[in-house]
Formats: structure tokens, C-alpha cells, sequence
């Protein structure tokens, strides 16, 4: 809704820092502490929604507030740019770093781990790198507007190869180091990169392997700085870095020329995401694009320069270098970590805010789980029961203030009697609460201490983990996007974060949910979600036709996304309406070459992959019965009907080794997208049910049709 959102947004404004940075502090690993007002503490029933947080927006003011106002039309909402006192908007990533620079010259911008600290390389420092690179690159020959290749995970020369990319007019064109030898192979020849980065020997072998294939490719440069054997057209890292501080020092300033040329609509990253064929398809984000990120996020969750994030995400997601850019433009230090090193990270860095996959966030729920029962049945059923309360308490308290996710609007009465009966009853929960509260302490102290709020992107956060954090009083701000936004649409706030939705949409973002006729829906009915705004991509590189399909001529987005929105104007994420499956981990997968190799077993007649927010893919088999019937009798079993066959072990083993056999490493599928997991059905998907007139399957019925099934199958 226009004003709810706008309301919930005018109330986390920062403005621009007044005071002057300190140049050439000591970079250490250890910081100071915040403020003891800044610490977590319990609160009484109806007082803030968080008991860590020292302010949030008066639930009766909120209320008062959406009263007062017209809402818009059903199914849309619509976030301007909030009021008061912005901070500066930048036109290009380079015109961001060269104002933190200027600002948070001598702070730490990035941390490495080494050994059992980190070592920091300060903003200046990271700029001066980055130049000499970037010179370094125009002495290649890199012209402004071309594509250079960045094939590598998280790690220093990332950010460093990105921004000086960006500095020499180019852009880059990103992917993880899993990615195979056919992937790199088609991303750097459709590019049309003549120059790419690769992060170490390893990637320089899969290159090697498919040079033929890439007649542009001349020269890479691999990262690594302990990379020494380089050949024709292998250049290491730091040797570039010294031609271009050279360049610099002996001829002009083209780095200065370059940047002068740069403005916001030219392009900045080409991001390559797996297609419905499975062919990947390039994201083409703009300068503009990704600023509205930096410029936009901060209006919703406030962020200083003493802020530290923890990051282990892939720099080349979308998510990742949205935040990494935001900690740039607001002059926080990133810490890079990794899955192995981040619990010991988080009381080595103790960082304000991070962002990650919720496989993340249940894995540390998984692991408290796991060390309670080991501590004995006492102490699991104390826990449990306090747990309980916790959550019991939050869900009446924010019931009380009215910000719990409602999707239908009741009348005055009927509203303020529920709220006050919620009122009455978490009064009753809160002695347990606060007990609950501080019991809860040492879990809270395992990130640090210091946690202003985790975000979460990439996937959905399951809802007994959101409750148990919320319970034990550590926020994690759900957001939603895509790679296509640049990424994010919306974020929850953190004076506000209503459960079971990923927030409002940021300022300056367009929101509608829509039937599949394109009309807008009723208030609350699901339907699926559009988006526009300065977030949006300019289109799929030399796909205009792939573009058409998601982006129609008047800027709105078919995000492919099933959501709903509440009567205060969050967005609840329901489903997906397009095939691509998201992990926990954040993975994308694409189901339909799966499909299709699976299908080429003769003992398989029809299979449907799904996974979405699982941490593996499964697979719902319906078999051909004919050549199942024939295994049951060279193999001796009395199989009977199908259903009966379904049961027999011998006959899972089959499918096992089916799947094993046609979705392999050997095949090209990396490990997640490989299948272990699946189900037989004793019927055929048919017309008018699970399949369309023309033969598709219809993804979201034969979900709900099977959900029992599908649950079934990962709780094995």
C-alpha cells in the first residue's frame, strides 16, 4: 500500500554522517564494543518488537497513521522515495568508491584471514590497487563498453578485478569457480570477453581445455597471487597491477579519461543465470541499476561506518555484491569467511550485520538443537518448553501491536478486540519470556554478541527457524529478489519485521501482483508478482526475445513468483510460478535437463524434480510400468500391481541407480543438482490435472496434489 509503505519507510531515514572519519587508525581484528544501550535487553510486552532493539516506530502511531490515509488500488503497491534529508546519490559504482575514499580513506574496507586473524586493507589502499589494475587492464587493450570474464569465489582480487573492471569503463561478466568447462566455455564466447579473470591453476586448466572455443579469449589473468607459470596469454595478478602503476606514473591519467566517459545507463555486470532450457541466459545490470541498491537500501536498515560485516556468500551472486557495494558506500569493513571458519569468524570479528542463505541460519539452529539433547532430557524439555513460551510470547505481542502478517482487513471493532485479547494474554507469557529471554543468552553470544540484524536472501527462510530466532532475540531480516533487480524488491523492516513476509518493497520500487491474465488481483489473493523500478535489468544480453517474455514495454517485471500482499503492505512469497528451483544454500537450479535426462531411462515415464527451500532436489518418478513389470520378472520379484511393486527394495535400488546413471558429474550436473531423493507414484500425470492440453506439467498443482508425498520423501 502507497502510504503504509511510505510511513514504514520514513521512519529508518539516515541521513549523511556529519562528523569527520579518522584517518589512519589501527586495523586490528578486535574492536571495541558497542555502547552498553546498544546491548541486548529484555522489554516490557507492548513497549519495541524486538527486545534488542533501543528504538522502533509506536505500534499505536503506525496504526493511527495507515488510518488517516487512502489506500490504492488491490494488489498494488507502490514505495516512493522517502522524505527528508537523503544521502548523496551516486550516478556509477566508481563516482560511490571515489566519495568513500575521500570520506573512509584510512578505514578497513575488506579483511582476510590469516592464520587465526584477519589482515585489513584500508579503502585508500584498496583504491590505489584498483587504479593500477584498472590501467593495467586499458594497457590490454580493454576498451570502454567491453566484457571482461571474472571466474572466481570469494576472495580479495574479486572486489579488486570488479571495481577496477568498472574504472577501465568495462564490465564484467562474473561466475563461481564450480562452474564446469561447457558453462565457461559458452558465457565467455556469447560475452564476446576478449579478457577474463580466473582465480587460480585450476580454472586455468578448464580454460585450457576449451580454448578452441573461444577465438576472442586472448589473454587471462589469474588471480592466485602464489600463480607464477604463466604461458602465452597467461598474465599473473601482480604483474599487471606493476604495468599499470607504471602506466600510471609514466603516461596520463586514462583511468581519469575513462571515468569521465562513464555514466549511469552504461553497463556494469553481465550476470549469467541458467535458463528454462538450461542454456544460460545474461543479466544485463546497469550502473544505475546497482546504485539503487546502495542509494535505497539504507533508507530501510541503517548502517554506519563502525559497522562490520561477515561474509561467505559468492561475490558473483547478486545478493553478495549488492552488499558488498552498500559496506563500500557506507564506509563498513567486509570480513571474508568461509562455511568451515564462520562460527570461530563470528567471535573473531564479532560483526554488526551479515548477510546469507538460510541454510546458513539452520545450521546454527540444527546445531543448538543438536548440543541441547546431548545435555541430557531435563535440559532438552526445559529448553523446549522455554522456547515454546518465547514463541509464544513474540507471536501475541506482535498480534497485540498489530503487526502480524494479515491479508484481509476486518472492521474496527473486531480488529481492537483481537489485539487487546493478544494484549492480555502475552502479558500472562512475559515472566517466562524474560526467563526465556536470558536463558537465551549464550546463543545469542555464539554471533558475537554484537548482531544488529542478519539478512537473509536467496531462498525462503523455513518458518520454525525464523520463530526460533526471533524467540531467542536475534533478528534476521528476510528479504526477496532477484538477479533481474539487481537483486533486491524487498526487504523486512527492522523496527517491523513481520514474520511469515519478506517486508515492504524498498523506496522507489513498484510492486503488483497479478493473475495469469495480467489483471490485478484482489487485496490478499495470491496471484503472481511484477515489480518495476531503477532496479530492473536493461534485459537478457542478445536475447530480445527471452527479454519479451518478462519485461513488457511499460518497465514491469514478471518475476515468476507466486505472493500475496498484507493489508499493511508487506509481500508474502507463496510460490513460484516459473520452474527455477532455489535451494537453501541459495542455489539456483534449473529442473527441465534434469527432466530430460532422467526421462531418457527406459524405466521412467514421466519425473518432475523439486526442491524449492529443500537443501537437495528430489524427484516425484512416475515409472513406465511395462518395463518395471519386465525387471520384476528377470529379477524374480512377485511385483504384482504397481503398487505393490513400488514397494520392493530391489526396486528402489533401480531408481537409484537410474538416477545415479543419467545424473551424474560424468554427465555435466554438479553436485547439487544430482538427485538422491525421490518418490514413486502409482498413477500418470494427466490432462486436465497435472498436465496442460499441451503435455507441460503444471509444477504448482502436481506440488500441492503430492505435497504430502513430497514431505514424505525428505523426511526419509
Amino acid at each position: 500500500m502507497v502510504v503504509a509503505a511510505e510511513e514504514l519507510h520514513k521512519s529508518c531515514l539516515i541521513a549523511p554522517l556529519e562528523t569527520e572519519h579518522r584517518v589512519g587508525i589501527e586495523i586490528a581484528a578486535d574492536h571495541p564494543v558497542l555502547p552498553a544501550n546498544r546491548r541486548l535487553r529484555p522489554v516490557t510486552p507492548l513497549s519495541t518488537l524486538h527486545p534488542h532493539q533501543s528504538c522502533a516506530l509506536p505500534a499505536v502511531a503506525m496504526r493511527a497513521t495507515l488510518a488517516n490515509h487512502r489506500y490504492p488500488p488491490p494488489g498494488r503497491i507502490d514505495t516512493p522515495p522517502p522524505a527528508g534529508k537523503l544521502p548523496p546519490m551516486f550516478h556509477t559504482i566508481p563516482e560511490m568508491f571515489a566519495a568513500t575514499v575521500a570520506r573512509f580513506g584510512g578505514r578497513p574496507a575488506f579483511k582476510i584471514k590469516e592464520g587465526a586473524i584477519f589482515r585489513a586493507i584500508t579503502f585508500s589502499q584498496l583504491d590505489e590497487t584498483v587504479r593500477d589494475l584498472a590501467a593495467g587492464l586499458i594497457d590490454l587493450g580493454v576498451q570502454g563498453g567491453d566484457h571482461v570474464g571474472l571466474i572466481s569465489d570469494n576472495r580479495l582480487g574479486w572486489i579488486l578485478a570488479d571495481l577496477a573492471t568498472l574504472h577501465a569503463g568495462a564490465a564484467d561478466v562474473p561466475r563461481g569457480a564450480d562452474s564446469t568447462a561447457e558453462e565457461i566455455a559458452y558465457i565467455l564466447a556469447h560475452a564476446d570477453c576478449a579478457v577474463a579473470f580466473l582465480e587460480d591453476a585450476e580454472q586455468l586448466a578448464k580454460v585450457e581445455a576449451i580454448r578452441d572455443r573461444l577465438p576472442k579469449l586472448a589473454t587471462v589473468i589469474i588471480l592466485d597471487e602464489q600463480f607464477t607459470d604463466g604461458g602465452k596469454g597467461v598474465i599473473c595478478f601482480n604483474e599487471l597491477v606493476r604495468r599499470g602503476a607504471l602506466r600510471r606514473t609514466k603516461g596520463k591519467d586514462r583511468v581519469a579519461e575513462r571515468l569521465a566517459a562513464l555514466t549511469g545507463d552504461a553497463l556494469a555486470t553481465l550476470i549469467y543465470t541458467s535458463g528454462t532450457t538450461g542454456e544460460p541466459k545474461g543479466v544485463e545490470l546497469t550502473h544505475a541499476n546497482l546504485l539503487h541498491q546502495v542509494n535505497m537500501v539504507p533508507q530501510v536498515i541503517q548502517f554506519t561506518p563502525e559497522d562490520r560485516f561477515l561474509t561467505l556468500l559468492p561475490p558473483w551472486h547478486s545478493f553478495e555484491r549488492a552488499v558488498e557495494y552498500i559496506a563500500i558506500a557506507n564506509g563498513c569493513s567486509t570480513a571474508y569467511t568461509t562455511i568451515k571458519e564462520v562460527a570461530a569468524d563470528l567471535q573473531l570479528e564479532r560483526p554488526t550485520y551479515m548477510a546469507s542463505v538460510p541454510r546458513i541460519w539452520e545450521s546454527i539452529y540444527d546445531k543448538v538443537v543438536a548440543k541441547v539433547a546431548q545435555e541430557g532430557r531435563m535440559k532438552a524439555l526445559l529448553f523446549r518448553a522455554l522456547l515454546a513460551a518465547a514463541e509464544r510470547y513474540r507471536t501475541l505481542a506482535r498480534i497485540a501491536a498489530g503487526d502480524d502478517a494479515r491479508f484481509v482487513e476486518h472492521g474496527y471493532l473486531r480488529s481492537k478486540a483481537r489485539q487487546v485479547g493478544a494484549a492480555a494474554r502475552a502479558a500472562l507469557w512475559a515472566p517466562l519470556y524474560r526467563i526465556a529471554y536470558a536463558k537465551f543468552e549464550p546463543i545469542r553470544q555464539r554471533t558475537g554478541g554484537l548482531l544488529k540484524a542478519a539478512v537473509s536472501g536467496g531462498g525462503a527462510l523455513p518458518a520454525h527457524v525464523d520463530r526460533f530466532y526471533d524467540a531467542v532475540g536475534l533478528t534476521i531480516l528476510e528479504g526477496y529478489g532477484l538477479t533481474e533487480t539487481a537483486p533486491v524488491i524487498a526487504v523486512r523492516l527492522p523496527e517491523r519485521p513481520v514474520p511469515g513476509t519478506v517486508g515492504p518493497p524498498i523506496p522507489e520500487t513498484q510492486l503488483r501482483i497479478v493473475s495469469e491474465g495480467g489483471k490485478e488481483v484482489e487485496q490478499g489473493a495470491i496471484g503472481i508478482v511484477q515489480v518495476r523500478g531503477p532496479q530492473v535489468m536493461r534485459g537478457y544480453y542478445k536475447r530480445p526475445e527471452a527479454t519479451a517474455k518478462v519485461l513488457d514495454k511499460d518497465g514491469w517485471l514478471d518475476t515468476g513468483d507466486l505472493g500475496r500482499l498484507t493489508v499493511t503492505g508487506e509481500l508474502a512469497i507463496t510460490g513460484r510460478a516459473k520452474d527455477t528451483i532455489v535451494l537453501l544454500g541459495g542455489e539456483n537450479i534449473e529442473p527441465v535437463p534434469i527432466e530430460s535426462a532422467l526421462a531418457a531411462s527406459p524405466y521412467i515415464s514421466q519425473v518432475m524434480v523439486v526442491g524449492q527451500d529443500r537443501h537437495q532436489i528430489g524427484a516425484l518418478i512416475v515409472p513406465n510400468r511395462d518395463q518395471l513389470a519386465a525387471f520384476c520378472t528377470e529379477s524374480g520379484l512377485a511385483c504384482g500391481e504397481l503398487q505393490e511393486a513400488v514397494r520392493h527394495e530391489a526396486v528402489r535400488a533401480l531408481f537409484a541407480r537410474e538416477l545415479r546413471a543419467h545424473v551424474s558429474a560424468a554427465a555435466g550436473f554438479k553436485p547439487f543438482e544430482q538427485v538422491r531423493r525421490f518418490r514413486l507414484l502409482t498413477r500418470e500425470f494427466a490432462v486436465g490435472r497435472e498436465l496442460t492440453h499441451t503435455l507441460k506439467m503444471r509444477r504448482n498443482v502436481i506440488a500441492e496434489l503430492y505435497a504430502d508425498e513430497i514431505e514424505r520423501m525428505f523426511k526419509r
